[in-house]
């Protein structure tokens, strides 16, 4: 089945692909893990191209840049533009002098950060090491579609500046409360998620009757205890949640002002002096969002095949898992 033409005018998705991979032992973003040998940044690459995005940017590490300039080489005939930024320590506007004892990056919120000065309308972003599905992409693609950037900005309303003749009623009007930024994530069931080789972390998503994020909260060390899901939050308390709950897996849907909010956030996260393997979590930067009345998140329930690795043991249950999908038609074996 051939891809799609290029959408030039489709949505961006970012890919966070800077990732240590620590407990992994490798370079999970670049591991050939289907079997024609692509990782599963490919096949988000793949599907992004087929549901109608308008470029893919890759934020990476400095050392790294080797590595996915090759795979970003061998991505030329998707249809889209894959390009690639580098994240560093410091953030121009934001963190101009990091402290010398902090090695290594502050997480996700700010790795989306790294990105910003290449994004100028609604954007998705996800994790390199994770699968999502061409379904959920193309349900979050839908939902950016909805979204125009002329709207809101940082969650002010943009408007027409009032006529002459309408000064003195505008100066004498209440100020309106600024319009929340909208933005949407995808939700898969919890149980769905989880490794049987360790914790993993996912967000924790509390969903009105109309399908809006109340309480985003960030589950570490999830794992599957008898029948309920136990783990810890940020804050090393005790977490337990259900196995149908529904999981942010970080495939979520942006308008452009969430970037201003979320510097807003990771500057008054810096300003509390974190300690050096502190993290600035996007999961709960939305959530603070979500509770301060800046951001109104919708939640899109999918039963589409969430696949991730975080521990070696991880890996050959991936692997099976892409075969059937090529072997099923869904994938060809060459990406």
């Amino acid at each position: 089945m051939p891809l799609r033409p290029e959408h030039s005018d489709g949505p961006a998705l970012v890919v966070l692909a800077a990732g240590a991979s620590t407990r992994y032992g490798r370079l999970k973003q670049l591991d050939p893990l289907g079997p024609g040998g692509a990782a599963l940044l490919d096949y988000a690459v793949f599907d992004a191209a087929r549901v109608g995005y308008g470029s893919v940017l890759l934020v990476i590490q400095e050392a790294k840049r080797r590595e996915f300039k090759t795979r970003l080489a061998a991505r030329k005939a998707t249809g889209i533009p894959v390009r690639a930024t580098c994240q560093s320590m410091d953030l121009p506007g934001v963190l101009e002098r990091p402290p010398p004892e902090r090695v290594k990056p502050w997480g996700t919120g700010f790795a989306l950060l790294a990105a910003r000065e290449h994004l100028a309308g609604p954007f998705a972003a996800c994790n390199a090491d994770d699968f999502y599905g061409r379904r959920a992409f193309a349900a979050v693609a839908e939902a950016l579609r909805g979204m125009s950037s002329s709207e809101t900005t940082s969650g002010a309303t943009v408007g027409s500046p009032p006529s002459v003749g309408d000064a003195r009623r505008t100066a004498a009007a209440p100020v309106s409360a600024p319009a929340p930024v909208p933005a949407v994530t995808v939700g898969y069931r919890l149980a769905a998620t989880l490794s049987d080789c360790g914790g993993v972390s996912r967000g924790l998503c509390e969903v009105g009757e109309d399908g809006t994020l109340r309480t985003l909260a960030e589950g570490l060390n999830l794992r599957l205890v008898g029948d309920r899901v136990q783990g810890r939050d940020p804050a090393g308390n005790p977490l337990e949640a259900s196995p149908d709950a529904l999981a942010c897996t970080s495939l979520w849907g942006f308008h452009p002002g969430i970037l201003d909010l979320l510097a807003e956030q990771l500057r008054a996260f810096l300003a509390t002096d974190p300690g050096p393997e502190a993290e600035f979590y996007l999961t709960e930067a939305v959530n603070a969002l979500v509770a301060a009345g800046k951001v109104h998140c919708t939640v899109l329930p999918t039963d589409e095949t969430w696949l991730g690795v975080t521990f070696p043991g991880d890996r050959d249950g991936v692997a099976n898992a892409l075969r059937k999908l090529v072997e099923s038609g869904v994938y060809p074996t060459d990406l």
